[in-house]
C-alpha cells in the first residue's frame, strides 16, 4: 500500500517515530538503529515503510533504506518470526551484519538479539540462507569476501569429514556446532571431530 512516507519528524521514541505528512501524523515503529541516525525534530525524513495488517489493527514499520525494508520482509516470512522479532534483530545488527550472519550460519550473532533464541536463529538461517539476495550480502566487497571464505572453509571441512566416513547430516551438525570457533579448515575439522567423538 505504501512504498515510503516523507514528512516532518515530530516525535521520536526508543523504537518509534511520528511523521507529520501533510497534516496527518503517522506512528511508525522503527529499529533502534534508525532512531540514532535521525535528524532533530522539525526536519523532514523519508522512511521506507511496511504495512502490517493484524486482526486488531494495522502497524507501520519504517526503515531508512530499501535494503533494510527488504530484509525485514524476508525475516517476517520465516515461520514463527513476527515483526517484533524482526525489529529486534535489525536493532541489534545492521542489515549487512544480519545478512552476513544468515549467509554464514552464525547462530550466535542472531541469537544476540533480545527475544531470539538459538532455535529461532537456526530457523531463520535454514529458511533464508538461500534467499538472501546477493546485492544485500555483496553491498560491501569485504563482506562478500568474508561470506565466500566462510562458506568455502565449511564446505572443505564437510568434504574432509565425509571422506573419513561420516554421514553428511552428522558432519554438518558437528560443523554447525563449532564453526564459530574456527578460522581455517584444519581447525574446523579438528573441532568437528572432537564434537563427533562426544556423541
Amino acid at each position: 500500500m505504501f512504498a515510503y512516507l516523507k514528512g516532518m519528524l515530530v516525535e521520536v521514541g526508543p523504537q518509534h517515530v511520528v511523521l507529520d505528512v501533510q497534516g496527518v501524523g503517522f506512528y511508525i515503529i522503527v529499529p533502534s538503529s534508525v532512531v540514532s541516525k535521525l535528524p532533530s525534530r522539525g526536519n523532514d525524513v523519508k522512511l521506507y515503510v511496511h504495512l502490517n495488517v493484524r486482526q486488531d489493527g494495522m502497524e507501520l514499520y519504517g526503515f531508512l533504506n530499501r535494503e533494510d525494508k527488504l530484509l525485514f520482509e524476508k525475516l517476517i516470512s520465516v515461520s514463527g518470526i513476527g515483526p517484533k522479532a524482526a525489529i529486534s534483530m535489525l536493532s541489534t545488527l545492521s542489515s549487512t551484519q544480519l545478512a552476513l550472519a544468515i549467509a554464514t550460519g552464525d547462530v550466535k550473532a542472531l541469537s544476540a538479539a533480545p527475544g531470539i533464541g538459538k532455535k529461532t536463529a537456526q530457523r531463520v538461517i535454514l529458511e533464508l540462507r538461500e534467499k538472501i539476495d546477493k546485492e544485500v550480502v555483496e553491498s560491501s566487497p569485504m563482506v562478500a569476501d568474508e561470506v565466500v571464505a566462510a562458506q568455502g572453509i565449511e564446505k572443505e571441512a564437510l568434504q574432509a569429514l565425509m571422506a573419513l566416513g561420516y554421514q553428511a547430516f552428522e558432519a554438518q551438525r558437528a560443523v554447525d556446532l563449532v564453526k564459530d570457533q574456527a578460522q581455517d579448515t584444519a581447525t574446523l575439522v579438528k573441532l568437528a571431530l572432537k564434537a563427533l567423538d562426544r556423541r
